[in-house]
């Protein structure tokens, strides 16, 4: 097991936020070098998955680029913008092809069916409420709405709320999303912890805030960075002293 960080464990909270996708929610080979793969064959593109780690950089830039120029909006857009990225960057091909071959990425990313849990959400969300510690999810959700996964993955006994930049208009870090679950719940900022897979929108968004935050590196990207941070969410009971 990974060492949970330099400033762990935190006393235990009132309230455990919770990012959704690449937090609790895996998505499914779909939305991987196969499922391009796959899905651009049926429109009659060759795409290649060799290329999918310059796919991905260029799915990574397309979207830091998209972010500069909205500003922290809510931006349906952005889907688009990474499927097609992805797309150019595993070899393209006809422009009518390529945007059929991303609505439908962008489609399937929108149903609930092409996510799973990771292997470590339900028995760290059990441990958690054993505890009596309260838990929702804040998350930029595009394409697939929190009730609907809420009630997917039958999560109803462990959420208590949730909050998406669709329904708040703004996208993390913005201070709304984590204000708007701390009032509809009633606790203070320093009572919450937000757990996520990014630096930038869970774990600086939520300090900001006043709450705390443990980064979730499930791949190990940050190892030396000095913040609170597990690699798994079976860690996460002990980081926050339960």
């Amino acid at each position: 097991m990974t060492p949970a960080g330099p400033l762990l464990p935190m006393p235990t909270p009132e309230l455990v936020m919770f990012d959704l996708d690449y937090t609790l929610l895996r998505p499914s080979d779909q939305f991987e070098a196969p499922g391009y793969v796959r899905t651009g064959a049926r429109f009659g593109l060759e795409l290649d998955a060799a290329h999918w780690p310059l796919a991905e950089h260029a799915a990574y830039a397309a979207a830091r680029e998209r972010r500069r120029r909205t500003g922290l909006v809510h931006d349906d857009g952005l889907l688009p913008v990474i499927a097609h990225a992805i797309i150019e960057g595993l070899g393209g091909g006809p422009p009518g092809a390529v945007e059929q071959t991303a609505a439908a990425i962008v489609d399937a990313w929108g149903r609930a069916e092409n996510f799973g849990l990771y292997d470590d959400v339900l028995p760290c969300l059990g441990v958690l409420r054993s505890a009596g510690v309260r838990m929702a999810l804040v998350s930029n959700a595009l394409g697939h709405g929190l009730e609907e996964v809420v009630a997917h993955f039958a999560l109803d006994d462990f959420i208590c709320a949730g909050v998406s930049s669709a329904s708040v208009g703004v996208v993390k870090p913005a201070a709304a999303l984590f204000e708007a679950v701390l009032v509809s719940l009633d606790v203070a900022a320093a009572a919450a912890v937000m757990v996520g897979d990014s630096v930038e929108d869970d774990v600086k968004g939520a300090l900001a805030c006043g709450c705390g935050a443990i980064l979730l590196d499930r791949n190990g990207r940050v190892s030396g960075a000095p913040l609170p941070r597990i690699e798994s969410l079976a860690e996460l009971p002990a980081a926050l002293s339960i």
